[in-house]
């Protein structure tokens, strides 16, 4: 009994993030997604503790979700192909592509920042990648950050 009112809690939650995302990310990262969809997108990350939210004041207020995977795995594929079919999750993957990204206070994605760069000490070792929609084009293309980028959201004060 005990193990169901625990599935059922997660659940809740992974739902409540969902409706989160729905809400905030403008259709940039589950455009045309279900509910279902995103609840279990947000399981899979879950599942590979690759999934980040915070709360402010008890209300949710961002998450992000990232990958691990070794640069090998993925050089001729294109964003949807990653996304249809992901190369195998590699917990020290020497490549980090950072996925989904929604905050709704700025203070959040600073403190995601650093709960990133802790769970991932090997961050300046690594390849990182995301997914960025150009603002004068309307193209999305794959994108290659620094470690600055991480480094810099950490040392914002």
């Amino acid at each position: 009994m005990i193990a169901d009112k625990e599935v059922t809690e997660v659940d809740e939650l992974l739902f409540e993030l969902a409706d989160f995302a729905l809400a905030n990310d403008k259709r940039r990262c589950f455009p045309d997604w279900t509910r279902e969809s995103v609840k279990n997108f947000f399981q899979l990350h879950l599942n590979q503790k690759t999934l980040l939210f915070a709360r402010e004041q008890g209300e949710l207020a961002g998450f992000v979700t990232w990958w691990r995977w070794n640069a090998d795995d993925i050089p001729d594929l294109s964003d949807d192909d990653i996304f249809l079919n992901p190369p195998p999750f590699r917990e020290d993957g020497d490549l980090m592509y950072i996925s989904d990204v929604v905050t709704t206070k700025p203070n959040v994605m600073r403190m995601m920042g650093r709960e990133l760069t802790r769970r991932n000490p090997d961050y300046a070792e690594c390849e990182i990648w995301g997914t960025r929609k150009d603002k004068r084009t309307g193209e999305t293309k794959r994108v290659r950050y620094s470690k600055r980028l991480l480094d810099f959201i950490n040392n914002e004060d």
